[in-house]
């Protein structure tokens, strides 16, 4: 994501430096409203734009079944009016209109509306994201015009193999879990939706002291503490507290499990996976490295051997998620239905083979350099800094700065890795989901099980 610069050495190295002194210098301001809202922010001194993102904290996996879909369904329908802009489109004309962008996305345990502009006009971005989140009309008419939208959302996502076997997936370790789920929900719950359902989510969740407004670039602390104190001046949210929600842990499915969705396709997908960490373990990061070791990269192990030297996949990556309680790890490829015995079969032998030996230094200091590239590159973007200063408010104890992160992994030995990967990655943990022109599963069974 980052982007290359064309400076000369001794430039780039006073740049770095300035770069370096500045996350020391000016750490991110935090203050709590006192109705509970969070602001936090983080001024970046070669910034000409100002991002700022509002975390809701919830997501697919605060619904109940018969609510599937709600948060991301919510999600969309602030953006059909809201008092000040009623009118579908004409919130996000403003922000357009002043050379910006504006946008929303819903995850497991989050949902974050965000917007980008020039600092002139940053008063707009902190206005207007208020008013989505705060304002909406959520009107029956929006509603039933929107639910179309959402429904040939996830039939793309369906129809995606590349994106849908990961769905498969979660499907399979997780069950009938929350995190099993797609996160839009299904066609079907997405028709039942309704407007008292949709206001009461709302009312629920969008509560001061559940949200945290995040600002990076050109931003000025004491104004987007301002800007939030001005959103609840007429708001009309209930003063009665909501009971806390009732989160469970899911219970994976055993080892050796199997999903196999048959389509007719050119290429078929995988997922082969088990379960990872939560955020809070410390070996999360250790996981992340031996991600990067495994499958993240064009000289990580895996690309290396099934594409450079067997030719056997044109896509091959280790994925990862982490949450509250839980997490997954695993390996996803794209490759054709021909290979797809040595392709889980390479896959397999690069599992075990992690497991049994330690990496070498070489590895451990590319799989180092490259993680701590990809983070330091990310970071000169004032939409990533916003994240990742609200994702930390939100979800973690306290914000990690990015120095710190560099300095977990720095710390990492290849024994950590060892032990890590015989905790995590054993091939005989592997669950496996396939989507592609297969009408039988034995042949994935018995690969499983060798």
């Amino acid at each position: 994501m980052g982007q290359r610069r064309t400076r000369t050495r001794r430039a780039t190295r006073g740049l770095a430096a300035q770069r370096a002194a500045a996350r020391r210098s000016l750490p991110y301001e935090r203050t709590v409203l006192p109705n509970g809202l969070r602001v936090v922010s983080q001024t970046m001194p070669a910034a000409r734009s100002l991002s700022a993102a509002l975390f809701v904290g919830v997501g697919s996996r605060h619904e109940d079944e018969a609510h599937a879909g709600l948060s991301h369904l919510l999600e969309h329908l602030v953006f059909k009016g809201t008092r000040a802009y009623p009118d579908p489109g004409s919130l996000s004309a403003v922000i357009e209109g002043c050379g910006g962008s504006v946008n929303a996305s819903t995850d497991r345990e989050l949902t974050v509306f965000s917007a980008k502009v020039l600092a002139e006009h940053a008063s707009t971005a902190l206005e207007l994201i208020g008013e989505l989140a705060l304002r909406p009309l959520l009107r029956q008419r929006d509603l039933a015009s929107e639910k179309p939208v959402i429904i040939d959302e996830i039939r793309m996502y369906v129809d995606s193999p590349s994106d849908h076997v990961f769905t498969l997936f979660d499907e399979l370790l997780f069950g009938r879990h929350p995190l099993g789920r797609e996160i839009a929900g299904s066609a079907r719950s997405v028709r039942r939706a309704t407007r008292p359902a949709a206001v009461s989510h709302w009312q629920r969740w969008y509560r001061p002291e559940n949200l945290v407004l995040a600002v990076a670039g050109v931003a000025d602390h004491a104004a987007a503490c301002a800007a939030a104190d001005r959103w609840f001046e007429d708001a009309e949210l209930p003063s009665a507290k909501p009971p806390a929600p009732l989160i469970t842990s899911p219970s994976p499915a055993p080892p050796g499990s199997l999903r196999l969705a048959y389509r007719k396709l050119g290429q078929a997908n995988l997922c082969v996976g088990m379960p990872g960490v939560s955020r809070a373990d410390p070996d999360r990061w250790a996981l992340d490295l031996l991600g990067a070791v495994l499958g993240d990269g064009m000289s990580s192990r895996l690309f290396l051997e099934l594409r450079e030297r067997r030719s056997l996949a044109y896509d091959v990556s280790t994925f990862s998620s982490t949450y509250a309680d839980c997490g997954t790890f695993g390996v996803h490829a794209g490759f054709d239905p021909e290979q797809s015995d040595k392709v889980v079969a390479a896959i397999l032998e690069q599992l075990e083979r992690v497991v049994q030996e330690p990496v070498t230094p070489a590895e451990l200091d590319r799989a180092r350099a490259y993680t701590r590239g990809r983070l330091e590159l990310r970071m000169e973007e004032s939409g990533a800094v916003a994240g990742w200063l609200g994702t930390g408010e939100t979800l973690l104890p306290r914000i990690l700065t990015l120095d710190e992160v560099i300095e977990q992994f720095a710390a990492i030995t290849a024994e950590d890795l060892l032990r890590v990967a015989r905790r995590f990655v054993r091939p005989s943990q592997a669950r496996m989901a396939v989507l592609g022109p297969f009408r039988g599963a034995r042949r994935f069974e018995r690969l499983l099980a060798a």
